[in-house]
């Protein structure tokens, strides 16, 4: 099962699946700092890519704990393979949080800097580099998340996960989906807050100061969602806690009410502030988009528990209706960009 999240203009997808068969045009390796691609994600990509990777690879030696290299990718679909060390034999050194940390932002530095649309990442450091798996999860998908709400090029970054040590595939799998869907909330509704700020300062001019109280207010509650966001979760448990105690779909929606409380105004809707209201209303949809997105993951995984045998039909209903109100959201979100590329940037 793959669990997509929309941040900003980027995707963020989350799933088991073989890093090599992956269509991105950058593929990250875990590696030693000798690149030997003796084991895990490393081997799985020397062996469909050929010899031309390590025969390239071999030209970028010696490497440290924490660099990335780039080769060709050989005979694999992708573009380039990027070889993120997380094992220095030389030091005896093994990944810690921020090696992890460093390692996501500078082969997304990398890529943009390629300027290639799309990126696949494994779960760095958390095979032969023995992290903590559950606190490798949360390090991993809170550090893409932080990047795309900052705002990328890329279009698609993808985390392809392997089974975990002494783990059962669908627990792992869960607490990733779980922890991503808080981290993508997290990311966007910073980026909300960013766009409600904005619109807060064109509240000074008179014929907007009505609006003012309300959008203090929304900013507020903003950041106390962001702060309860920003709590690390070490369990499922912990991360469902923490989807039922936040309220960023309700500020989502406040977002886009009050946009379009501005943009009724015909004055505004070609001018600076329209530009604005919009980009408030599409960052509360994205907002929404994601909430749904993970309350869609929940309820798909308690469906895949049956077995595809005696659904509940009230279960059935649901994922329905999380599916309808996704796809009002999308529709809304294109229309809005719509909107906006009509006004210009």
């Amino acid at each position: 099962m793959t669990t997509a999240y929309r941040i900003g203009s980027s995707l963020f997808h989350v799933g088991y699946g073989d890093l090599a068969e992956s269509v991105a045009e950058v593929l990250v390796s875990s590696d030693d700092n000798y690149l030997t691609m003796g084991g895990g994600v490393s081997l799985a990509l020397f062996v469909k890519a050929g010899e031309e990777l390590r025969l390239h690879a071999r030209k970028l030696l010696p490497l440290s704990l924490g660099d990335v290299g780039v080769t060709t990718a050989g005979k694999l679909p992708a573009k380039y393979v990027f070889h993120a060390v997380t094992i220095d034999l030389d030091r005896n050194l093994m990944p810690d949080t921020t090696c992890i940390r460093q390692l996501v932002n500078r082969s997304l530095d990398l890529a943009e800097n390629l300027r290639v649309r799309s990126i696949a990442l494994p779960a760095l450091g958390t095979g032969t580099g023995l992290f903590p798996l559950y606190q490798g999860a949360q390090i991993l998908v809170q550090t893409i998340c932080d990047r795309l709400a900052r705002g990328s090029s890329l279009e698609e970054v993808r985390l392809s996960l392997l089974p975990g040590r002494e783990l059962r595939e669908s627990d792992l799998a869960i607490f990733y989906q779980r922890a991503a869907a808080l981290a993508a909330v997290d990311g966007q509704t910073r980026r909300l807050s960013g766009a409600v700020q904005t619109l807060e300062r064109f509240s000074q001019d008179e014929a907007l100061e009505r609006l003012r109280p309300a959008l203090q207010d929304l900013l507020q509650e903003i950041r106390e969602v962001a702060a309860a966001l920003r709590q690390r979760p070490r369990t499922v448990e912990d991360v469902d806690r923490l989807q039922k105690g936040t309220l960023a779909g309700d500020v989502g929606r406040r977002a886009v009410e009050l946009a379009e409380d501005v943009l009724v105004e015909p004055r505004w809707r070609d001018s600076q502030v329209g530009r604005n209201a919009l980009q408030t209303r599409l960052e509360g949809l994205n907002t929404l988009l994601n909430v749904h997105y993970g309350s869609l993951n929940k309820l798909e995984i308690e469906k895949a528990r049956y077995g595809g045998l005696g659904v509940p039909v009230i279960l059935d209903n649901q994922i329905a209706d999380v599916t309808a109100e996704i796809a009002r959201v999308e529709d809304l979100m294109r229309a809005t960009r719509r909107k906006i590329n009509q006004l210009g940037s």
